[in-house]
C-alpha cells in the first residue's frame, strides 16, 4: 500500500469503525415487565468495545471446560458463563448498588427479560449511531415486551 494515501485511505475507512462508538456506549431506560418505563436505565457498551470482545474471548476458552462436564452441571454452567459475559455489557446502572459483573449477573437471574433486551441491543451497531439528544432515548428493544 502507498503510505502517502494512508490518510486518504483512512478517511474513507472511518466510516466503517464501529470499535469508538461501541466503548462509549449507550444509556438505554429499563422497562418493567408490565411493559411500562421505570425511572431506571443502563449504559451499555456495544458487542465491538474491547471490554466485550475480551470476555467473549474468555468465555469461548472457558467452553472447552464446559463441554467436558455433565448434563445438568454443563447447562447450569451454560447459563452462569452467558449471563456473566451478557453482564460485561454493563459499565453503569441507576440501581444504589455499585455496578460490577458480580451484580449485574445476579440482576439477570432474577430479571432475564432484561438480560435478553440488553444482549439484543448491544448487538445492534446502529443504536450506537443514533443522534442522542438525551439520556432516555426510544429503545423498544430494552422493553420486556419485545422479548
Amino acid at each position: 500500500m502507498n503510505t502517502n494515501n494512508n490518510d486518504t485511505a483512512a478517511a474513507g475507512m472511518d466510516e466503517f469503525f464501529t470499535r469508538d462508538k461501541a466503548n462509549e456506549g449507550i444509556q438505554v431506560p429499563l422497562w418493567r415487565p408490565d411493559g411500562t418505563k421505570s425511572d431506571h436505565w443502563v449504559r451499555i457498551i456495544g458487542i465491538d468495545s474491547d471490554v466485550f470482545r475480551q470476555a467473549d474471548a474468555e468465555a469461548r476458552r472457558d467452553a472447552i471446560r464446559i463441554a467436558q462436564l455433565d448434563g445438568s452441571e454443563r447447562s447450569g454452567e451454560i447459563l452462569r458463563t452467558k449471563r456473566r459475559l451478557i453482564a460485561h455489557l454493563v459499565v453503569a446502572w441507576s440501581f444504589p448498588a455499585e455496578c460490577n459483573v458480580d451484580n449485574v449477573a445476579e440482576f439477570f437471574t432474577n430479571a432475564p427479560q432484561i438480560m435478553d433486551a440488553i444482549d439484543t441491543a448491544a448487538s445492534k451497531r446502529t443504536l450506537f449511531f443514533a443522534t442522542r439528544s438525551s439520556s432516555s432515548e426510544p429503545s423498544p428493544s430494552t422493553s420486556s415486551a419485545s422479548t
